[in-house]
């Protein structure tokens, strides 16, 4: 059966993306978002395709190939922005309606992330074409690019992506089973191993810190073998690492690896 959506990981491979920073790679967000939505796809019996499974080059004539080649009859291309604002900003083509770009707009603001705009563009010399190639290049298929946030964001976009990506990816699903008229079922929610559980240094001098960063900036202070904090309540992928989310005996919230090297869990 042919897809009716085909998902775009954006970027891949030697192109990191421009909404990179030290928390992660925009390729990587991408796929790793992009891969939760296809996964619930499935589960939900929505026929679903991928432009890119790994971490692959596509030049942009690969890509809008795929695109076409699917047969899908909408795509959605997965981004993380720069350029310094806050927010998501979800873009469709100068030739739909916008109604499916504003129900995604939506949903998103419920899960708490503030919507920058929901807009399109056109070439400045060619007035009746769209101004991104994503748009302008997929012919029939309703191509609708999403940029969930600001990866150099100077106010809560870099917390909200590393901690909240799965509601937002959740958030896109939900809008696309409310705007295709798709049955939609919540995702089940599977409790970690390790949640609600202590954490304890296995070394001196093991750094934890005050948001998902290996960076000096985010040390809070050191913590030395045996101490720890008494609850984790998370886990979070920061760069090519894994970090706990814990909260300490106040209930206030810190971060540190989650490296077995290093840690051990009680």
């Amino acid at each position: 059966m042919k897809p009716i959506l085909i998902i775009d990981p954006g970027h891949g491979g030697a192109d990191s993306g421009g909404g990179s920073n030290s928390v992660w790679k925009e390729k990587d967000f991408n796929l790793r978002l992009s891969k939760y939505q296809y996964n619930r796809y499935r589960e939900l019996d929505i026929p679903v395709a991928m432009t890119r499974m790994a971490d692959l080059t596509l030049s942009p004539e690969t890509r809008v190939k795929k695109v076409l080649d699917s047969g899908a009859k909408y795509c959605h291309s997965n981004h993380v922005n720069s350029g310094g604002g806050d927010g998501a900003e979800v873009i469709h083509s100068i030739h739909s309606n916008g109604k499916m770009a504003g129900m995604i707009a939506d949903e998103l603001s419920s899960e708490g992330q503030n919507v920058r705009r929901v807009f399109t563009r056109t070439l400045p010399t060619v007035s009746n074409q769209d101004y991104y190639y994503m748009n302008r290049k997929t012919g029939k298929v309703e191509t609708i690019i999403i940029e969930y946030g600001f990866a150099d964001s100077q106010r809560d976009d870099v917390p909200q992506l590393t901690n909240s990506w799965e509601r937002y990816a959740e958030a896109v699903v939900r809008s696309f089973c409310k705007f295709t008229g798709y049955a939609y079922r919540s995702p089940v929610k599977r409790m970690e191993g390790f949640i609600g559980k202590r954490v304890e240094s296995k070394v001196d001098g093991l750094r934890f810190y005050n948001r998902p960063s290996w960076s000096d900036g985010a040390v809070v202070n050191t913590i030395d073998k045996g101490i720890g904090f008494p609850e984790i309540v998370g886990k979070v992928r920061v760069g090519d690492g894994e970090q706990y989310k814990v909260h300490n005996s106040r209930g206030e919230i810190f971060y540190l690896t989650a490296n077995s090297k290093y840690v051990l869990v009680l």
